[in-house]
């Protein structure tokens, strides 16, 4: 009998292994050409074409679940909030336990602030198919927005190893890269198809002209150059163009030693001047950008520009990044400050006594006392981070003799720290420079409203104002933002619970925040305002997401005594 050799063995049946794949590449259905146009619009940011197009193709085919996370989320870039929820939900109950629906209901709800449901739905969606890139991205956003940053820089960095090519990923991915290579990578994505909308594409378009004219110099620091490591500023009063009408509060601030009175913003972020401030501080241009805030006139032009020194109080930064409006004055003032700037320190804005106190962060169990820097650009955490980085090897060269060294490895992002002296404080969501606060709005549940010292009244949006009940137009009042002004504004009773305090009900200001919604990339319910902040301290540690509120009513604010 003839006996075959392992070798004869091994090569038939990998002979057979072959034909049988052959065989089953013949017999699998080819792509959809419906659904592959569908997708191309969708990634082209054609998102009313691309849910008609997915609606035709699930008229045929209800269960086609790529189908159904394309119309999903086609929804979802256009603000069909609502509209969205009842879509996934309705595909979740034709195509039960579907990782890829799982997490897209997760970005619906992350969209509509129901960020302990959003989690749940990730999880889902991570446990019935670990190789679903969206999971990643969905659960580095959401942790991202709780300050555990390491672990939103790990489930990226999972999305990024699964599918590099997806286009998504690429764009979360290249805020993590160093300068050099997010210019490239941005680049790329840039000059493809990509699903962003007109207003995105001209910011990130805009970054990458800032990418290019600063990649080949050092990276603008703002270093603390002065011997301190805590103070206390004297706040102002800032009142509006009518001289009478109080605005909120500000701080007096040198750029390059011309001085400006800027209005200290908790809900801005970095450093803010007319371009009238700029051109008599000499401010170095570095290139084009647009701004965008409250107010229905559209976004506003601008530029960013260097200072070569700013000071404020006792404490004084070199080489910092500045934005600077097109118009004449910014809101009515010089200029905004956004509290993020002293997000090295814990800020300490007491209204009632109308100081800013900064003091230094806890220091982490495994840290050395970091470098202090001006968040003058404001900007994320993590990249906030790789500047500290810069500015410790600057202070490294200067500190000592030039020898060749090997580059120290990248210092990657740290998750929240709750030093024991802030375990009663309250835990907010961050959306770079902007503090989401939850906050019960009647009975209602946990909504986001940001803290916002630039807005002097609470704000409640339209949104939810309807949902809560009647609503009333008012005529009478004015609101003005960094986008000009509100067009249509009304008012709703509520009463306000955060942290723990509660503000009686009371008329709240109501009206569309919509576009902030969409900037920020979840809820904004409304704002807690200037008009009830000033009865408070407000302690921020940015580093961590989280704010302290103190309340004495024997502290009488200074400008009301």
């Amino acid at each position: 009998m003839f006996s075959p050799s392992r070798s004869t063995l091994t090569a038939v049946l990998v002979l057979i292994s072959l034909r049988l794949t052959a065989l089953d590449d013949t017999t699998k259905a080819p792509p959809d050409p419906e659904l592959a146009s569908a997708d191309q619009l969708f990634r082209a940011g054609k998102f009313a074409e691309a849910e008609t197009s997915y609606q035709a193709i699930l008229q045929k085919d209800t269960k086609l679940v790529p189908a159904q996370v394309g119309l999903v989320r086609s929804m979802l870039r256009q603000q069909k909030i609502d509209e969205s929820l009842d879509a996934v939900n309705k595909a979740l109950t034709v195509t039960p336990g579907s990782a890829a629906l799982l997490a897209v209901k997760g970005d619906v709800q992350f969209r509509r602030g129901e960020m302990a449901a959003a989690e749940t739905s990730y999880l889902g969606a991570k446990a019935s198919d670990p190789k679903e890139v969206h999971t990643y991205l969905g659960l580095a956003k959401l942790y991202a927005a709780y300050s555990m940053y390491r672990m939103a820089y790990d489930l990226l960095q999972k999305a990024h190893t699964i599918e590099p090519d997806n286009i998504e990923v690429q764009r979360a991915w290249l805020r993590m890269l160093p300068r050099k290579e997010r210019l490239a990578a941005l680049e790329t994505y840039l000059a493809g198809p990509h699903p962003d909308d007109p207003e995105e594409t001209q910011w990130m378009q805009e970054y990458l002209d800032f990418l290019k004219a600063t990649a080949d110099k050092p990276v603008h620091t703002c270093r603390l150059v002065s011997k301190v490591e805590q103070t206390d500023t004297k706040l102002e009063v800032m009142y509006g163009s009518d001289g009478h009408r109080m605005r909120g509060i500000g701080l007096s601030v040198n750029l390059n030693d011309r001085h400006a009175r800027l209005l200290l913003d908790t809900g801005a972020g970095g450093i803010m001047v007319s371009r009238k401030v700029a051109e008599k501080a000499g401010l170095t241009q570095i290139s084009a950008a647009h701004y965008g805030g409250i107010g229905d006139k559209g976004l506003q032009s601008g530029y960013t520009a260097v200072a070569d020194h700013i000071r404020i109080g006792e404490l004084e930064f070199q080489d910092c990044v500045v934005s600077v409006s097109e118009k004449g004055s910014v809101a009515d003032e010089d200029g905004l400050i956004g509290a993020d700037v002293f997000g090295a320190y814990v800020v300490d804005i007491d209204l009632p006594g109308m100081k800013l106190k900064l003091s230094p962060l806890p220091k982490r169990p495994e840290d050395a006392v970091a470098p202090k820097s001006l968040n003058s650009e404001g900007e994320e955490q993590a990249n906030a981070e790789q500047k500290e980085e810069s500015t410790s090897e600057e202070d490294s060269k200067q500190q000592k003799p030039a020898t060749p060294e090997p580059k120290p490895a990248r210092r990657l992002p740290k998750d929240r720290y709750i030093a024991p002296e802030m375990a009663n404080w309250t835990k907010v969501f961050r959306f770079g420079h902007t503090v989401l606060v939850p906050t019960f709005v009647n009975d209602s549940p946990a909504m986001l409203f940001g803290l916002d010292t630039g807005a002097f009244a609470n704000v409640l949006s339209l949104r939810e104002g309807r949902q809560m009940g009647k609503v009333n137009s008012e005529d009478r009042l004015r609101v003005h933002g960094l986008n000009g002004e509100v067009n249509k504004v009304y008012s709703a009773k509520a009463t306000l619970r955060f942290a723990h305090l509660q503000q009686p009900s009371m008329d709240v200001v109501t009206f569309d925040l919509s576009p902030e919604s969409r900037r920020i990339g979840t809820e904004v319910s409304g704002f807690l305002g200037f008009a009830m902040l000033r009865l408070l301290e407000v302690k921020l540690d940015y580093r961590d997401g989280l704010v302290d509120f103190l309340y004495d009513p024997k502290r009488v604010p200074a400008f009301t005594r």
